[in-house]
């Protein structure tokens, strides 16, 4: 009987003990979630605030911006039709995929954004990685651009490092893949984006005007070699190109710095399955400097 009692005792004891961690739990998963939605509330008006140039900016006005650059006002039909009018252009520093070695495409697609066919305009993980290598201020910095992005930050944005400049350009990417076609976009960026210095000094805009400054041929006529040295000049132009500011070649040993970018991007072509292990070995034989244009040519 007492041995009855006891077990009941002990076992109200326990019930009392079991409900009122349950609602300690209860009050702090209450407490937890009211905070997140706070927070989510809190991060998505932020957002806003910070995209609302973005977000303002019409179609019209978007595509007007990322089609401004030399020459492009005399496009014939490019509202309609870009890459046609790309091809058609009678400026030879303004080409289309009919004027551009695929090699040039298979290049910057391996080393820039490998992914670029299957996103949206934005990669999420390599965003985050971005975010945190800035919040723990790490010295290797891995990006987070993709090609898109990329496009926005050099035709309406600024290099400048701010949470609003990156807001913008996040959802500016985004709408930029909805308003033309991976293959526009690709064409629209290689016809705008900086590629360093020429054998005069001059900066070099364009993967047209590269071509003829650095090789003295037409984007059609690269070898996979010379796609992936101009394609390697992208991460940091004045850095890699291999002429100084007066347009003098530069010292073996600096363009040795251009010449591992190069290797890297034949090796991410390699791994990317865009180029053969033959192609990759008669690349690496090729002497780049050799076939880079001088000042007294």
């Amino acid at each position: 009987m007492e041995n009855n009692q006891y077990k009941v005792g002990t076992l109200a004891k326990f019930e009392v003990i079991y409900k009122k961690i349950k609602h300690i739990f209860v009050a702090l998963f209450v407490i937890v979630a009211s905070i997140s939605i706070i927070l989510l509330a809190a991060s998505i008006l932020y957002f806003s605030h910070l995209t609302k140039d973005a977000t303002h900016m019409s179609d019209k006005e978007l595509k007007s911006e990322l089609l401004d650059f030399p020459g492009s006002d005399a496009l014939q039909d490019r509202n309609h039709d870009i890459l046609t009018a790309f091809d058609r252009s009678n400026n030879t520093l303004i080409v289309g995929p009919k004027n551009v070695n695929n090699t040039v495409i298979k290049a910057l697609t391996s080393s820039e954004d490998s992914l670029y066919f299957k996103h949206n305009g934005i990669l999420p993980k390599a965003l985050l990685r971005a975010v945190f290598q800035d919040v723990f201020n790490t010295q290797i910095s891995s990006g987070g651009s993709t090609i898109t992005q990329q496009l926005v930050k050099n035709q309406i944005l600024t290099n400048k490092k701010t949470y609003s400049r990156k807001a913008n350009e996040l959802v500016l990417a985004m709408r930029t893949e909805q308003l033309f076609t991976k293959k526009e976009i690709l064409y629209i960026y290689l016809n705008i984006v900086p590629f360093g210095r020429d054998d005069n000094g001059a900066n070099i805009t364009g993967i047209a005007s590269a071509s003829f400054s650095l090789f003295g041929k037409s984007p059609n006529n690269l070898t996979v070699a010379e796609s992936a040295y101009i394609v390697g000049l992208l991460q940091s132009p004045y850095y890699y190109t291999p002429y100084n500011s007066d347009g003098s070649l530069k010292s073996q040993e600096q363009l040795s710095i251009g010449l591992n970018r190069q290797h890297y991007v034949l090796r991410r072509m390699l791994v990317e399955d865009k180029i053969t292990h033959k192609q990759f070995e008669t690349a690496e034989k090729e002497n780049i400097k050799d076939t880079l244009r001088t000042n007294t040519q």
